[in-house]
């Protein structure tokens, strides 16, 4: 017998699993389909927690981590997917008990296939839950994508977590580009004080500068998977 997590999608977002299942299909985390159609996340760090609701916890850690993952390589936000149970199986794949939970809601919605490449051996989603799962530094940078949509502060803490020299030296971006979208930032967060953080000429837009922090994350990552 097994621990796995019920997971669902709203009726807005119906072919939402089918999409993302290929790209989650590793000992980190699997999400397939039962016999009887529900929708379920497995993952070998599962097999270490002895009560269900440490289980639970697990549960909604991993699926904030996959959140994150689509999130920051899809750029979706308001797609809802949930824990609703945690089901016990027998070795048939039949559920023999369950204890349902309230949700935790995550996002996505381009096709997960053209970004996150699934493949036999894993994709880009698994490859980065397994790097957060034993790197410290991969777990925090996930955490910077948040759960909502992107803030001024939200880009100005990216850039602040890679640090200015770091994206340069590794050619994430040009020096001049990166004091621009930071600068920008800076002056938002604090609430638009134009004499002790003004704007620098031509600031970008706040979607310019989310996508150019979640891109210089995404490369950040590459270098850890």
């Amino acid at each position: 017998m097994r621990y796995a997590a019920i997971i669902i999608a709203k009726k807005s977002s119906s072919s939402l699993l089918e999409d993302i299942a290929p790209s989650f299909v590793s000992s980190i985390a699997t999400i397939r389909k039962l016999k009887d159609n529900r929708w379920i996340l497995e993952s070998s760090t599962f097999k270490q927690y002895e009560s269900v609701d440490k289980l639970y916890e697990a549960a909604n850690k991993l699926l904030s981590n996959i959140h994150s993952v689509l999130a920051l390589y899809l750029g979706r936000f308001d797609e809802p997917l949930s824990v609703s149970a945690i089901v016990k199986l027998n070795d048939n794949d039949e559920v023999i008990s369950a204890q349902f939970h309230a949700s935790l809601q995550i996002v996505v919605t381009p096709r997960a296939a053209d970004v996150l490449n699934p493949t036999a051996s894993g994709s880009v989603g698994t490859a980065v839950l397994s790097a957060a799962d034993v790197n410290g530094a991969v777990q925090e940078a996930l955490s910077l994508v948040g759960r909502a949509a992107p803030t001024w502060g939200q880009v100005y803490n990216i850039i602040e977590f890679l640090g200015m020299d770091l994206i340069v030296k590794f050619g994430f971006a040009r020096r001049s580009e990166v004091v621009r979208v930071r600068q920008t930032a800076n002056h938002h967060r604090h609430l638009g004080n134009s004499k002790k953080n003004p704007l620098p000429p031509n600031p970008p837009t706040l979607d310019e500068a989310y996508k150019f922090a979640f891109e210089l994350l995404k490369k950040w990552i590459a270098g850890r998977i």
